[in-house]
């Protein structure tokens, strides 16, 4: 067990870090929200109710989540200081190689923005019935090294019989909302499991499917440049709707032809034109009195976009094998002009772009948690728990160390430590306090970034406020045994 243990940890770290989330919640089964990452977790109350139309409550307390995750940079690092003076890009003194050592070959700037509209929970004998209503924003703007390397350096230097692959450049965006019901099962006193359904409807979408540009530069006479271009970029929203789009050569400009959309209620609310589904699994499985694991896979799913959707197209290659000019300066200067756009024009043709409106399908970010816990006594523990996102075929894995404290009945505490987005220095807190039915929560991954914001990488915060009624005074079930 501890090989099989040592060897999942090495994999993990072996990989490019890369998340952005509130791990810190993960094992604080008395706040009902822990569900959302695994839906096995189940509350120590029998009912709880949350959310921001619960009237007074969620108002004060607008039960939201925001993160924020740069895998590259830090603002310290963009912008760099001498003798207490900033330097921004581009200015004297301005260290290019040392901004573009801290980049990684795909860089990724994330943004999540959760809102809770109503989350429900009811527990009968074994049984946990679930219902919950989120408005999600999930974003995710990428691109290359090389990009930026050569808008530094141009395309000589160290691209000189080299491809720059300037691919990986692309924003993609979903805003949507879940209504999501779950269901979990004691099946005896060490295993749970839980299941979450979820029907989503999109409300707007940016997605870029492919992005592919590759420019060689070769050393020989004339410098010749190939140029290659695969870009496949969706969208759905309900503001413009584009009707047509083409290069007009006359005018020697774009065409985009536009209407404005009249957005009803009902089409940015629930959108069935829209229409998704996913799930989340999850499971806990208590080894002994001390020992828990928890193992959870969370936004499985799709939506289909069909309401005023548009696909924009780029693909082509093109050859410049360079020319010299030298002979027709000494004769015509209209020649060099002549011969410029004639070549603007043929790479135009083989680019142009194109537009049609067929409907796609978009998936949503999956997931995976893998953790554990070791309680001391009732009222100390620690866990362990890795969790990994999956977009663009690959797996970006975090990993995060908590300690949870409970210090009495009506107040619980975590400090937590985490790898994330190639930073190390990570230390979260986070707290549940009860007054009665009431239970205030309000935690971060990285207080570190919230205190020196230039050097953090990552910020998450998320709050709320839940009812709880019918509670075990003696904590959580899963915690203790049933």
């Amino acid at each position: 067990m501890k090989k099989l243990l040592y060897i999942i940890i090495i994999i993990f770290l072996g990989q490019t870090t890369w998340a952005q989330q509130s791990n810190s919640a993960y094992f604080m089964e008395s706040l009902p929200q822990a569900k959302w990452m695994n839906p096995a977790i189940q509350n120590e109350c029998r009912l709880h109710i949350g959310g921001a139309i619960i009237p007074l409550t969620g108002q004060l307390f607008v039960p939201v989540q925001l993160n924020y995750g740069n895998n590259g940079f830090s603002m310290a690092d963009l912008i760099q200081s001498d003798n207490d003076k900033l330097i921004l890009p581009g200015y004297k003194g301005y260290d290019q190689e040392e901004f573009l050592s801290t980049l990684r070959e795909v860089n990724y700037i994330t943004n999540n923005i959760h809102l809770n509209w109503l989350t429900v929970g009811y527990m009968y004998k074994d049984w946990f019935f679930g219902l919950d209503i989120n408005d999600k924003i999930d974003s995710r703007f990428s691109f290359n090294k090389d990009l930026v390397r050569l808008g530094l350096e141009g395309n000589g230097g160290s691209f000189l019989d080299e491809t720059a692959h300037l691919g990986d450049l692309g924003l993609t965006t979903s805003a949507y909302t879940e209504f999501a019901i779950t269901t979990s099962k004691i099946i005896n006193k060490k295993l749970t499991l839980g299941i979450t359904a979820k029907v989503l409807f999109g409300r707007a979408n940016v997605w870029t499917e492919t992005s592919v540009i590759d420019i060689h530069t070769s050393s020989q006479e004339n410098y010749p440049i190939d140029i290659n271009a695969d870009i496949l970029v969706h969208t759905s929203q309900p503001l413009v709707e584009i009707t047509e789009m083409y290069y007009d050569y006359e005018k020697d400009s774009m065409v985009i032809e536009k209407k404005e959309l009249d957005p009803q209620i009902n089409r940015n609310i629930i959108n069935s034109k829209n229409l998704g589904f996913g799930f989340d699994l999850g499971a806990t499985y208590k080894i002994n009195k001390e020992i828990e694991l928890y193992a959870s896979v969370t936004d499985l799913g799709y939506i289909k976009w069909t309401d005023n959707t548009q696909t924009f197209a780029i693909k082509g290659k093109y050859l410049w094998e360079g020319e010299d000019f030298q002979p027709a300066l000494d004769e015509d200067n209209n020649i060099v002009d002549d011969s410029k756009e004639d070549t603007k024009d043929e790479i135009i043709k083989i680019f142009e772009p194109s537009l049609n409106k067929k409907s796609y399908i978009s998936y949503i970010t999956p997931k995976a948690y893998l953790g554990g816990t070791y309680r001391f006594n009732e009222k100390i523990k620690t866990g362990l728990l890795l969790r990994s996102s999956f977009f663009q075929n690959t797996w970006h894995p975090s990993l995060t160390l908590s300690g949870n404290f409970r210090l009495a009945k009506s107040f619980e505490t975590v400090v937590s430590y985490s790898m994330i987005n190639n930073s190390y220095i990570n230390v979260g807190v986070g707290f549940v306090a009860k007054a009665g039915p009431f239970q205030f929560f309000m935690m971060t991954d990285n207080l570190t970034g919230m205190i020196w914001p230039q050097y953090g990488r990552n910020f998450n915060f998320r709050m709320g406020i839940n009812l709880r009624f019918m509670c075990k005074k003696d904590g959580p079930a899963t915690l203790i045994g049933h």
